[in-house]
C-alpha cells in the first residue's frame, strides 16, 4: 500500500523557490484547525452562555428584591458600569417610596450571587404608550 506523503510549508515554498514560482503566503494555512468541541467551548464563554448575569438573577427574584406589590409597579431594566441598578417606576410616587426603600433594596440584591458589585440604585419614569 503507498501512502501520499505531503510536505510542510517551508518545504514547499523552498521547492517554489528551486521552480521559480511565488512562495505560498495564505493566513490559513498557518493556523492549525482546532476541534470543534474547542470552539464551541470559546465562544460559550466569551459570550458568557453558560454563566447566570446579574440581570437574569435579579429579573427571576425581582418580587424577593422588592416586595410584592412593588414588583408589580416597577421593573429592572439595566446595569450600567456594573454598579448601577435602573429601575423603571410607572409613576412618581412609586419612584418616591422606592427611594426611601433604596438601602433595603441594596441589601436585599447583595444576598444573591454576581449583585454584590451594585452599590447604586437610579430611578426612572416608565413612559407610556396608553393614553389615560
Amino acid at each position: 500500500m503507498v501512502t501520499k506523503k505531503t510536505f510542510g510549508r517551508k518545504i514547499r515554498n523552498l521547492i517554489a523557490a528551486f521552480r521559480g514560482l511565488p512562495p505560498e503566503e495564505s493566513i490559513s494555512c498557518l493556523k492549525k484547525a482546532k476541534p470543534v468541541g474547542t470552539s464551541i467551548s470559546i465562544l460559550l464563554k466569551k459570550f458568557n452562555v453558560v454563566k447566570i448575569t446579574p440581570q437574569q438573577i435579579i429579573h427571576q427574584n425581582w418580587p424577593s428584591i422588592v416586595g410584592e406589590d412593588m414588583a408589580k409597579r416597577c421593573c429592572p431594566v439595566k446595569i450600567l458600569n456594573n454598579d448601577t441598578l435602573v429601575i423603571h417606576s410607572f409613576n412618581a410616587i412609586i419612584r418616591s417610596e422606592l427611594q426611601i426603600q433604596k438601602l433595603k433594596i441594596l441589601d436585599n440584591l447583595h444576598q444573591f450571587p454576581n449583585c454584590a458589585q451594585i452599590s447604586d440604585i437610579r430611578f426612572l419614569a416608565h413612559k407610556s404608550t396608553d393614553t389615560e
